[in-house]
């Protein structure tokens, strides 16, 4: 495997599109979607359900069923993802990419014990094998911290509850040292203490491992602490990206303003939120022009035209809208 030269990205994705053919035609899941992220770095990908997130991430690892159509380019450590054959992607899922799953009960077989199934990681990829891969298993529970790892391991899943059935699935996807792990959705069905004690050990992991981060995620406040950068998600394409600091205190797109109104805020005294009108298109008739123009409150006529480009509008930070130079800044929307 390819070294990562100095100043290259860990991976470079460019014009990366994911379409799937269905009875009733082509559904344009993922549209255009550029990123780079450096080694160690960590990035949030965010947008509601079917803005394409999750597809993006498992078109990198050719998770994709045989119907999905991927063109564009995804360079990892010097190699290309896209079109890479199965053997290859094999032998680099898990070992230099891993991926937590949104739900770890379906993730995890129940017919094996939680150690044997950490342990099967390592020794798939050659690092470990048996007494010495069941001994590294309850390690890394501790790492992740599981209590009394020695036991746990030879548990089933059905007995973990939850946040350590997740905390097992963070333990499984650092047992081989990846240089990049994939969050999708981490903290689904989480309720809030466990949240932030997941987003905690994922911390701790990557500052103990030097790993660099891709979380997924519907929910802006979870990126707050847990990302340098963000790529906001909109029907396929992404609508904005920057750096924590201009997404949270100056978004530029009304898509990301309504992101973050719909969020309590602390220093807000009203107890009501304001929601996004309407939901989000159809993946099989898209609009002609911006997708989120049906439900934008700044909506003109160029908006059903034609969609806007991604055009810069600050130091690491663009946004996609035709009227971005007329909508209000968020230090007036949200006061």
């Amino acid at each position: 495997m390819a070294d990562v030269k100095t100043g290259e990205p860990l991976l470079s994705v460019k014009d990366l599109t994911v379409s799937f053919k269905t009875k009733k035609g082509m559904a344009a899941a993922v549209r255009g979607v550029s990123f780079d992220l450096a080694a160690g770095e960590s990035m949030a990908i965010v947008g509601e359900s079917g803005s394409g997130k999750s597809v993006s991430s498992l078109a990198l690892l050719g998770l994709l069923p045989r119907s999905a159509e991927i063109t564009g380019s995804a360079v990892f450590r010097g190699e290309e993802l896209i079109g890479m054959s199965d053997k290859k992607l094999q032998s680099l899922r898990g070992r230099k990419i891993a991926m937590i799953f949104q739900d770890p009960m379906t993730a995890f077989n129940p017919l094996f014990t939680i150690g044997d199934q950490i342990a099967e990681a390592m020794e798939v990829h050659g690092l470990a094998s048996g007494k010495e891969a069941l001994s590294k298993s309850a390690d890394l529970l501790e790492m992740v911290g599981v209590p009394e790892p020695g036991r746990r391991i030879h548990q089933y899943p059905h007995e973990f509850s939850g946040g350590m059935r997740q905390r097992a699935m963070i333990a499984m996807a650092i047992a081989n040292k990846p240089d990049l792990l994939i969050a999708d959705e981490p903290t689904t069905a989480l309720d809030v203490t466990i949240q932030a004690q997941v987003m905690e050990v994922l911390a701790d992991i990557r500052g103990e491992t030097g790993a660099a981060m891709i979380l997924i995620t519907h929910d802006l406040g979870l990126v707050a602490g847990s990302a340098e950068r963000v790529q906001v998600m909109y029907g396929g394409r992404v609508f904005e990206r920057g750096t924590i600091r201009s997404i949270f205190y100056d978004p530029r797109n009304p898509y990301t303003q309504g992101l973050l109104s719909s969020m309590p805020r602390v220093d807000n005294e009203s107890d009501r939120l304001v929601p996004i009108v309407g939901t989000p298109p159809s993946l099989l008739a898209m609009p002609a022009g911006c997708a989120f123009g049906p439900r934008c409150q700044y909506r003109g006529e160029v908006c059903g035209e034609r969609p806007a480009e991604l055009a810069e509008v600050g130091i690491d930070h663009a946004s996609r809208c035709h009227k971005g130079a007329e909508i209000p800044r968020w230090s007036e929307v949200s006061a």
